[in-house]
């Protein structure tokens, strides 16, 4: 609900407050930040997944403490304490790396000169999501625990803090420092949580990965995380070239006003998807639990249910949408225009209902330690990847959300037939 009302202020205020052109920036800088996919390697949803199934024999006390059965317990430590290390490393590579990366595509890539600061917000925007990675790892194990609710909590208070502090500088006339300014918000208020409600947590963490006692029982990094890691790493990193290259591309070959217009739209659709992926992704816990337990029977009760209910919301907002953007630029160009035309957004939307449904298929087999969508979404990366450079150059959106749908709709049908294979061999 909160993402539903801060979302169309936050583009209100873009339109109102930024020219195009520095609309543009703003929403490429945020398609060269999902960039961390490159440096995370998929890592959140592994440990998520490998918690869970440690967590099945555990249980939380008031401040973060563990309880249950010392080798599950020894397990799911050491599991965050490896987690704790390789999120380190990543956060130090990734501000290495992207902040000249990104001075050296925005010199180069816009032939327009520009009135406003963007190379200390970039900094800025990078230093801050490499800070943001290093509590990824606790999110990411408490979530696997089946604790959802204190992290959908955090999530809110985050976006809250976020979105306020953007407003802020965006309506002081901050312009891109709101990127940064977004990140710090939820910085510190995962850092108030975690040391709020899961401090003991934290402290065994550190001492789990910088300390020189190691656990009885330990997890294997190369023989059991790894082999699920490099495939969602494949996954994460094709989702790159599938969802987030569209802007990138038009900035380099049409300029930062039309990248404005689909960096905007885009803010839109994700938004959308991540609303509708919710009644999903907040079972994916349960799921590992009740694969755990070979519960079956009520494990397709529950992902059923959960499908069901993402693909209602999905066509209940995006027929919404779809109504009110038409509204606005019938009767409001001024504004109307920040966005793609109405029939290219439709085709947007149809494959936004395509990716809710394999989305769903691919949270039910994770669940199970396992990536059989690899090969899937490697494929869907090409695809998407080669269309978007080659029909975006020549044909700009109107080329590239005609592929988008068109690539989507065709995957529907071999990731259920991988889902419906999987399901029947697995059990």
């Amino acid at each position: 609900m909160w993402s539903a009302l801060a979302g169309p202020l936050t583009i209100v205020l873009i339109a109102t407050r930024f020219s195009k052109v520095e609309q543009g920036y703003y929403y490429t800088f945020s398609s060269l930040l999902a960039l961390q996919v490159f440096f995370e390697l998929g890592l959140l949803t592994v440990l998520a997944q490998f918690a869970a199934h440690e967590f099945a024999f555990l249980s939380w006390e008031e401040k973060g403490e563990i309880t249950g059965s010392q080798e599950h317990r020894d397990r799911f430590v050491d599991l965050l304490g490896k987690g704790v290390k390789w999120y380190a490393v990543s956060a130090l590579l990734l501000v290495l790396v992207l902040i000249p990366s990104g001075f050296l595509f925005f010199a180069q890539s816009s032939d327009t000169s520009v009135d406003f600061s963007w190379r200390i917000p970039w900094a800025l925007a990078v230093i801050g999501v490499g800070c943001n990675l290093l509590l990824i790892p606790f999110y990411a194990v408490i979530t696997g625990s089946g604790d959802v609710v204190s992290i959908n909590h955090r999530e809110m208070l985050g976006g809250m803090a976020g979105s306020v502090l953007g407003w802020l500088v965006i309506a002081c006339g901050g312009g891109l420092y709101a990127i940064p300014a977004v990140t710090t918000g939820t910085i510190i208020t995962g850092i108030g949580y975690l040391f709020k409600s899961k401090r003991v947590l934290v402290r065994t963490a550190f001492v789990s990965a910088f300390g020189t006692k190691r656990p009885t029982h330990t997890v294997s990094w190369w023989t059991e995380v790894w082999p699920m890691q490099w495939k969602i790493a494949l996954s994460w990193i094709s989702g790159y070239f599938i969802f987030q290259l569209f802007t990138p591309v038009l900035f380099k070959f049409h300029g930062p006003v039309v990248a404005g217009q689909m960096g905007m739209t885009l803010s839109v659709w994700n938004a959308i998807l991540s609303t509708c992926a919710i009644w999903m992704t907040v079972k994916a816990p349960e799921f590992g639990r009740l694969i755990s337990l070979k519960k079956w029977i009520e494990l397709d009760q529950e992902f059923y249910r959960a499908l069901k209910q993402s693909l209602f919301v999905a066509l209940l907002i995006c027929s919404s949408a779809l109504s009110v953007i038409y509204f606005i630029q019938r009767n409001w160009s001024r504004f109307g225009e920040r966005l793609i035309p109405t029939q290219y957004l439709l085709l947007m939307f149809v494959a936004l209902l395509a990716q809710v449904i394999i989305n769903g298929l691919a949270v039910y087999l994770r669940a199970h330690k396992q990536e059989p969508f690899l090969l899937l979404s490697v494929f869907g990366a090409l695809s998407q990847g080669v269309c978007v450079i080659i029909v975006g150059e020549k044909f700009s959106y109107p080329g590239i959300t005609l592929g988008f749908a068109c690539i989507n709709m065709i995957l529907i049908f071999p990731a259920y037939m991988i889902w419906s294979q999987c399901k029947k061999s697995w059990r």
